[in-house]
């Protein structure tokens, strides 16, 4: 991001900030900063040894009434890998309005703006794991996008629907990088019983200027029984003739309140016309919650994750990661 790209978003800021102080409401501040060190190992090689600040995310949620609100989020970062920044980075993650009792419909809102895509995990990916969801992870979908989108409850509290229209370019593009053709997304969660979670999303859309076909899909269920909670996502994707396809384990064991055993297990195949591509991803680690804030979110918390990425062909070499994160957020009312 240049300079007068920064300027801009941090100008928007400060307009947001002075308009939700002058409009009577309650205006929320959030800090989420995420301080990691990275040691990676690639066959023999040292790949990466390093200190940085992973995550930073300031986040503004200001109430207007009881149905209307708003969200603005800055991402902050000093190792992302998508990009040639060095030193610190930024980006725009959310800026959308969510209007209440909008439209005829019980327990639903209707959302405006730069927004979550509901689709597999991507929309509540906690981090339990340091990794990223696998449909961000793999290239399924943008953990946000400009657009508009329909998000509900079920009665009785048996889950949660939505359905959207975006850009389908996700967040980091703009002008005149986006594509002309909409993308739709449609999201369902059903919860039987309190416990078990299942679910399924589809998403479509026409790709580049050439007007390619993408379409994906997400197959997502959960078993959660003290002090078990398992998470399994299967994901599969066509993008113009080529399908990958793959699926996620997530296993967490609570063993006391402030302390969890975590692992992860995924198989990837980026195309299943092709032999000997597929790779396997293997996780383990601890979460320690030195303190708690609301609803049980983190305050200070310290993530210890082992990975080990193979590969089924025999001439690239294992990727073996260690990461230890230390985890601060917290929120304050104006």
């Amino acid at each position: 991001m240049n300079k007068k790209q920064s300027w801009y978003l941090l100008t928007l800021l400060l307009m947001f900030l002075t308009s939700s102080i002058a409009i009577a409401g309650e205006t929320k501040l959030e800090m989420y900063l995420w301080n990691r060190y990275t040691y990676e190992k690639v066959g023999d090689e040292i790949e990466e040894s390093a200190f940085s600040l992973e995550r930073g995310y300031f986040r503004l949620n200001h109430k207007f009434s009881d149905d209307i609100s708003g969200r603005f989020n800055l991402d902050f970062f000093s190792s992302d890998k998508d990009t040639d920044v060095h030193g610190v980075g930024v980006k725009l993650k959310y800026a959308y309005l969510d209007f209440k009792n909008l439209i005829p419909i019980p327990e639903s809102k209707l959302t405006f703006g730069l927004l979550k895509n509901y689709f597999g995990t991507i929309y509540d990916w906690s981090y339990v794991v340091m990794e990223k969801d696998p449909a961000d992870k793999y290239k399924f979908i943008s953990s946000t996008d400009y657009g508009m989108s329909l998000y509900g409850y079920i009665p009785n509290g048996m889950g949660e629907y939505a359905v959207a229209v975006i850009n389908g370019e996700g967040y980091k593009k703009a002008g005149d990088n986006v594509n002309t053709s909409p993308a739709y997304l449609a999201n369902l969660r059903f919860i039987p019983i309190p416990g078990i979670t299942i679910g399924g999303s589809y998403y479509t859309k026409k790709k580049g200027t050439d007007k390619t076909d993408y379409s994906a899909y997400a197959l997502v269920g959960r078993l959660a029984y003290a002090p078990l909670d398992v998470q399994f996502e299967i994901l599969s994707k066509d993008d113009d003739g080529t399908v990958s396809q793959g699926f996620m384990i997530m296993p967490i064991i609570k063993l006391a309140n402030n302390f969890e055993l975590v692992a992860r297990y995924d198989n990837w195949d980026p195309n299943t016309d092709e032999d000997n591509d597929k790779q396997t991803l293997i996780i383990g680690g601890i979460n320690y919650y030195i303190m708690r804030r609301a609803k049980g979110k983190p305050a200070v918390m310290l993530q210890v994750n082992y990975e080990n990425t193979s590969y089924e062909d025999s001439s690239k070499d294992s990727k073996n990661k260690f990461i230890a994160q230390l985890r601060w957020e917290f929120s304050t009312k104006l």
